[in-house]
């Protein structure tokens, strides 16, 4: 996944949210739907909760590579956590258009992770830039360092102590 190049224009876009977002669920797949064929991950009220939601996603991208994810909750911190646990996943909280666009042309991420709290207004910015925005492989060596931490085991941890 990291060397692809392009946009995710046209791919599959599957779509998890919590709470958060409810009041203008509408809006936010209106939003997505304009860029691809959005598979909409949360099923029912059950699965509301945002460590649901990016598991339904994030298996379904890390089975599926010719499609992106978009994660939404309150503050889009949640999302972005769970989901960067998952091989092959690269996923960005983004706040602005910018973050959105050095999402992609740097570090190549196959997952928006964003905030219900920014209004649809921007978070609408941040989608189109997103997925319009090409990864022309700015920086795949350090990409590449990336994905073989996936691969690593835990660092033991070793505490120091300093003493006066």
């Amino acid at each position: 996944m990291i060397r692809r190049l392009g946009s995710h224009a046209g791919k599959r876009i599957y779509f998890g949210y919590d709470r958060y977002i409810r009041p203008e669920l509408i809006a936010y797949r209106e939003v997505i739907r304009a860029h691809g064929a959005l598979v909409d991950a949360v099923g029912d009220d059950a699965q509301l909760h945002y460590l649901t939601s990016a598991e339904l996603v994030c298996t379904a991208v890390q089975t599926d590579p010719e499609s992106f994810g978009i994660l939404c909750c309150g503050t889009g911190m949640g999302m972005s956590i769970a989901a960067n646990k998952f091989a092959g996943i690269y996923a960005a909280r983004c706040m602005s258009v910018e973050d959105s666009e050095l999402a992609r042309t740097i570090n190549n991420s196959n997952m928006l992770c964003i905030a219900a709290k920014s209004g649809i207004e921007l978070n609408t910015l941040i989608v189109d830039t997103f997925v319009r925005t090409a990864f022309t492989g700015r920086k795949l060596d350090e990409l590449e360092l990336i994905t073989r931490f996936e691969g690593l085991p835990a660092p033991s941890l070793r505490v120091v102590r300093r003493t006066a």
